[in-house]
Formats: structure tokens, sequence, C-alpha cells
């Protein structure tokens, strides 16, 4: 059997550690193989996770989109720049004015 190395967040840790000792895996080593498994069964599952959190929004308005990211207060000026002209350059959101 192979070893591999990975880097998780403490809280991620934390999360797996918790799922291993409620569900009676032996160590985290068996928990992932245990997952492995059920993601080669299940390849409908591996592709939505491979997009989670990405997913599209709920609406295709640009300016809707701008204005949600703005309100949350956690975004820079020059994000929300970066985010609008990504937006305006896309084919999937309705075109952006810059008078947010």
């Amino acid at each position: 059997m192979s070893t591999i190395n990975i880097s998780l967040p403490a809280d991620q840790v934390s999360f797996i550690d918790g799922l291993v000792k409620e569900h009676g895996f032996s160590n985290r080593s068996e928990f992932v193989r245990s997952v492995f498994r059920f993601l080669k069964k299940n390849p409908a599952t591996l592709a939505q996770a491979s997009t989670f959190p990405l997913i599209s929004p709920s609406t295709k308005n640009g300016n809707e989109v701008i204005k949600s990211f703005r309100n949350t207060g956690l975004y820079s000026e020059d994000f929300l720049k970066d985010i609008e002209e990504g937006i305006n350059r896309s084919e999937y959101f309705t075109k952006t004015s810059t008078n947010f």
C-alpha cells in the first residue's frame, strides 16, 4: 500500500476525526479509503464535489451578483472591480453597468 500526505486546515481534521469516531473507523486512513471506495462507485458525487462551492449563482444579472458581493462588506473595491470585469467578459451573465 502506498502512502500519500495531504495538508488540511484544523477544522477539517477535527471534522474527519469526529466522523472516524462517530462511524467506528479504526483510523483516519481507513476513513479516507472508505470515502474513495464510495466515490469510485458513485462518480456523480465526485462530479458534484468538483464544482462545490463554485456553483452557479441564482441570477444571471451581473448587477445583482456584484451588489450581493458588495453588500457583504468582505471584499475590497479592487476585488469587486475584477469581478465586474469578469462578469462583463462572460457570456453567462447579462452585462453590467459601472454604476454600483
